[in-house]
């Protein structure tokens, strides 16, 4: 009666490494777009 998904670990393993990998990106992309906001900021009070 268990699903299909628990019966098989390596599709999960797979995903869970992709996850991490957007995970990463959409991070560094956060961090990149506070950082130009930030210097667009300072370039405006000038």
């Amino acid at each position: 009666m268990i699903p299909e998904i628990f019966q098989s670990p390596e599709p999960a393993r797979q995903f869970s490494a992709w996850g991490i990998v957007i995970g990463m990106l959409v991070l560094f992309l956060g961090m990149n777009m506070r950082v130009e906001v930030k210097i667009q900021k300072e370039e405006d009070e000038k």
